[in-house]
């Protein structure tokens, strides 16, 4: 299942990824605090640990940070391309890790633009 579908900005790449609100049901572990440590995995398998925090105002965006700006680098992300962030089946679950990442490219193939996965 899907938590969050989102195309990268500048801000997303360059300082924190900015997460959908409506996401926040799927992060547990706030427990009344600020922030959390999210265990994820992409594609290849390889663990990551991004922290989720969100602002102390009324408004509670919440953002990766801790973690991703690592990410982007390794992967070489790009404005424009677009991150996928699935809840594993409880079947998948394994060392504590109940989520997945997947990063798409827009490139052009035989005239035609399609998503092709960078991981």
């Amino acid at each position: 299942m899907a938590v969050f579908i989102k195309r990268l900005t500048k801000t997303d790449i360059e300082k924190r990824l900015a997460i959908p609100t409506n996401s926040l049901e799927h992060f547990p572990g706030f427990n009344g605090r600020q922030g959390a440590y999210l265990k994820v995995k992409d594609r290849s398998h390889r663990l990551w640990t991004f922290r989720c925090s969100v602002r102390k105002t009324s408004y509670p965006k919440p953002v990766f940070s801790s973690g991703w700006l690592q990410f982007t680098q390794h992967y070489n992300l790009r404005i424009g391309d677009k991150i996928t962030l699935r809840k594993q089946l409880k079947r998948d679950v394994s060392n504590g890790v109940k989520y997945k990442i997947e990063v798409q490219r827009k490139i052009n193939l035989l005239g035609k633009d399609v998503w092709a996965h960078v991981l």
